[in-house]
Formats: C-alpha cells, sequence, structure tokens
C-alpha cells in the first residue's frame, strides 16, 4: 500500500507541477508577442502644432523620429519636402506615403543623404543630392525599395564591402537611379539583389561591381550611362544576369573583368544593342594560362540573348591590360 500511494502522490505533484507551468506560460505569450511588435511613428513637415509622433501629432522632421526610434520602430512620412542628412539606425523602417512627394535633400552635401544601419529599410522615398545619395554601412543588411535617388555629387548608391551571405544582403528593386554625378550603383564585395530598377544619364558605370560579390541582376533598364552600363568582375564572383535592358551607353554595354581566378558570371535573355563600344568587352588584367579557355567556363552566355547594334562589335576578344 505504502508503495502504491508514493506512486499515486508523486503522480499528482506531476499534475499540479504541469498546471502551474501551463499558467505561467500562458501569462508569458501575450508578453512575448508584444515584446516582437513594431512600434509606428508619424512625420509630417507641414506640422506646426505640438509634437509627439503619433498620427494627430506627428514630428516635423524625419531625424526628430529617427532619435526616438528603436530597432522595431517604423516611421512613416507623409508627402512634403524634407532638408537633412538622415542615419537611419538599426532596424528601422522608413516608409514614404508618395515616393514622388516625399522629398529628402542633402542638407550638407559632405555626407550621404541617407546612410543605413544593419536591417534598414526605405520604401516610396525621393533622394536628392549628398554626397552619396544612400551608402549601406559595411556588414550591414539593407533594402531599398520603389526609391528616386537622383542628383548626387558622386554615386547614386554606395554600397560598403561586407560578408557574401544572404543574410547580409543589399536589395535594390523597382527604383529609379538616375543624374548622379558618378555612377548608378556601386558596390564592394557583397550579397546583392537589384531587381526591376531604371539606371539611367548617371555621369559613371551605370552599375559597378568589385570582384568576389554575389548578386542576382534581373528585369532592369540600365541605359544612357556615360561609362559602360554594367562593369563586373569574374574573380571569385557568382553572378547571374537576367532580362536587362542595356542600351545606349557611353561605353560598353558590359565589361567584365577577369586577373585568373575562378568564377562566374552569366548573361541570360538580355538585350545589348547600341552602346557606344562593345557590347560585351573580355578586360584581362594580368597574364593567365589557358586564358581562352577558362573565359568560356566562366563568362558563360545562355538563354536568348539580343546583342547587336553596338559600335566596335557585340562581343570583344580578350584585352590585355596590365
Amino acid at each position: 500500500m505504502s508503495k502504491i500511494s508514493l506512486k499515486v502522490s508523486e503522480i499528482s505533484q506531476i499534475k499540479r507541477f504541469a498546471l502551474v507551468l501551463s499558467l505561467v506560460i500562458l501569462v508569458s505569450l501575450p508578453a512575448l508577442t508584444l515584446s516582437s511588435k513594431r512600434n509606428s511613428l508619424y512625420v509630417d513637415d507641414s506640422n506646426n502644432g505640438s509634437e509627439d509622433g503619433s498620427k494627430s501629432h506627428p514630428y516635423n522632421t524625419i531625424n526628430e523620429a529617427m532619435d526616438k526610434s528603436n530597432s522595431k520602430t517604423d516611421i512613416h512620412v507623409k508627402k512634403g519636402f524634407y532638408k537633412e542628412n538622415i542615419e537611419i539606425n538599426k532596424g528601422v523602417r522608413i516608409f514614404g506615403e508618395n515616393k514622388d512627394k516625399v522629398v529628402i535633400e542633402a542638407k550638407t552635401s559632405h555626407n550621404p543623404t541617407i546612410f543605413m544601419n544593419d536591417e534598414a529599410v526605405i520604401d516610396k522615398v525621393t533622394i536628392k543630392k549628398g554626397k552619396y545619395g544612400i551608402a549601406v554601412k559595411d556588414d550591414a543588411k539593407a533594402s531599398i525599395i520603389r526609391c528616386v535617388i537622383k542628383d548626387s555629387e558622386r554615386d547614386g548608391i554606395y554600397i560598403n564591402a561586407g560578408k557574401v551571405k544572404d543574410s547580409r544582403k543589399v536589395s535594390i528593386s523597382d527604383s529609379i537611379i538616375r543624374n548622379n554625378d558618378g555612377g548608378g550603383i556601386y558596390s564592394g564585395k557583397r550579397s546583392l539583389s537589384i531587381t526591376g530598377s531604371e539606371v539611367t544619364n548617371n555621369g559613371g558605370d551605370g552599375i559597378d561591381i568589385m570582384d568576389g560579390a554575389s548578386a542576382w541582376i534581373a528585369n532592369n533598364t540600365i541605359t544612357k550611362n556615360d561609362k559602360s552600363g554594367m562593369k563586373m568582375r569574374i574573380d571569385q564572383s557568382n553572378i547571374w544576369t537576367k532580362k536587362n535592358k542595356i542600351a545606349h551607353n557611353g561605353r560598353e554595354g558590359i565589361e567584365v573583368g577577369f586577373k585568373g581566378g575562378a568564377g562566374r558570371i552569366d548573361i541570360m535573355d538580355s538585350s545589348i544593342f547600341q552602346n557606344g563600344k562593345y557590347g560585351v568587352a573580355k578586360v584581362q588584367r594580368a597574364t593567365v594560362a589557358n586564358s581562352a579557355g577558362l573565359w568560356s567556363k566562366y563568362l558563360t552566355f545562355t538563354g536568348k540573348n539580343n546583342i547587336g547594334e553596338n559600335k566596335d562589335g557585340n562581343i570583344s576578344g580578350i584585352f590585355l591590360v596590365k
């Protein structure tokens, strides 16, 4: 009997413990849910009254909202003109009401108009002037969505080098990068996605990506840039391009560089025409054994490419430049 009683007692204790544990979990869940929820602040440059960042009493500058933000803050910006340089804090997302009517113009040209830290997002905003329109911190994951970036003193978007992994990816989508004095988009060694965007009328190359990058570049229009439409390097890179229109650029449609390191650049289903020099130029920057075979292995053309009417030819031979 004593043994049976002991077992019953143990079972009762287990049941009581399970009940207490269930209550603790139930009480804790709302707190956990709330802790993961994002908060919102509002900005309207026309507000002349009291300000607390609410919908009814918005801040009148974006930097005021940024000062009150944390890594789970969304900043909603009303139509207006905002003359300020902004550093987007880690995890903060800026949403403009209308990409053509929310205009952020640099207050000082010595700095980027927008500087993006890790996990920052900017969506539906026009960004003007500054040293760069947007600069992305080294190793920061960032998203640039439905923006217009124009009139910068150097590159429209300047992406510092970082880890080549998806968790550190910089994504540019459905944006217009135009009329910048330097290039449209420059990136160091990075993981990149550039899709559905227009890169045009920039003073340098449309898109310039350094060696060692991993990139997906698709459905973009890259035209009328003073230098090459795209400049890429094979060495340690893994770059896939698809359905891009690359035309009327001052130099090559695409310039591909190579120093002898293994890598891959694939050009697929793209239109490359009426550029000022070659449609695709192969520029080798070191003496490499069996270079012709390596070029064929590392630079590939797949699908249905339309490469024609380029001034110096469609696909060049190998230019050795040291």
